[in-house]
């Protein structure tokens, strides 16, 4: 399986979002384009489409983090800490993250926002309006929502026993200031990439999707009474605009 593939996939399994391969590619709310091998390839935009639409963001900033359970270890001055959650090394420090397994992963983004199309019923609408016409292609996605990160640290193990050294030129508090950290060693990574300025890391993508089995459904009750009905099946449109991941075109 390659490195891509192995990435998105623990993340997508994390977070819910799609992630972007290469880490470091721009994509931008209202991107059209195809998802083939693990990538998202960019064609456009829903101005090429004609179709219009408003943003919303969020104020709120933040730090995502993720390791793959079981496959990394950090240690700070020699001693074991979490590898994801708040923790400080002072000025000349060595920090050490090791992989135990081969495509472990290591990931952080920092100063993180959300920007998404406003109104996504219309959206639905005007897409499925111009696939009706045979102007929007099945396997065509449009990018719905961005997740924007100030900078962002991508480490994925080449092998087992991999790992990165570096030392703190001024001091590292908690998940921030990865700008501070030099690495002084590198050992069986395949992927190391420390990126600043406007990045993109995740995202969510909605493209057309058809239903395969027309039936009737129940919700289920966490309080184990009797389910509740949803909307008939022959109300159910055959055909909507839905989530779509890299797995719908492998």
């Amino acid at each position: 399986m390659s490195v891509s593939a192995r990435y998105t996939k623990e993340l997508r399994e994390r977070f819910g979002y799609s992630a972007t391969w290469f880490p470091t590619a721009r994509i931008r709310l209202g991107d059209v384009g195809r998802m083939a091998g693990y990538q998202f390839d960019r064609l456009g935009g829903l101005a090429d489409f004609g179709v219009r639409f408003e943003s919303r963001g969020s104020e709120a900033i933040g730090t995502i983090e993720y390791a793959s359970a079981g496959g990394v270890e950090v240690l700070v001055g020699g001693a074991a800490v979490a590898t994801s959650g708040s923790w400080t090394a002072p000025a000349g420090a060595t920090v050490s993250i090791t992989f135990s397994r081969e495509a472990a992963v290591w990931f952080q983004a920092e100063d993180c926002a959300v920007e998404a199309i406003e109104d996504l019923l219309a959206l639905e609408a005007e897409i499925l309006a111009l696939n009706d016409a045979g102007d929007w292609e099945d396997d065509l996605v449009v990018v719905t929502e961005v997740i924007r990160a100030g900078q962002g640290t991508v480490l994925v193990s080449g092998a087992g026993q991999g790992g990165i050294d570096f030392s703190t030129e001024a001091a590292v508090p908690g998940a921030t200031g990865r700008a501070g950290l030099r690495v002084t060693a590198s050992r069986n990574i395949g992927t190391q990439v420390v990126g600043h300025g406007d990045l993109t890391p995740l995202f969510r993508a909605k493209g057309v999707r058809r239903r395969l089995l027309r039936r009737a459904t129940l919700d289920t009750r966490l309080d184990g009474s009797p389910p509740l009905p949803r909307l008939p099946s022959e109300q159910l449109s055959a055909v909507f605009l839905g989530d779509v991941d890299y797995e719908h075109f492998a």
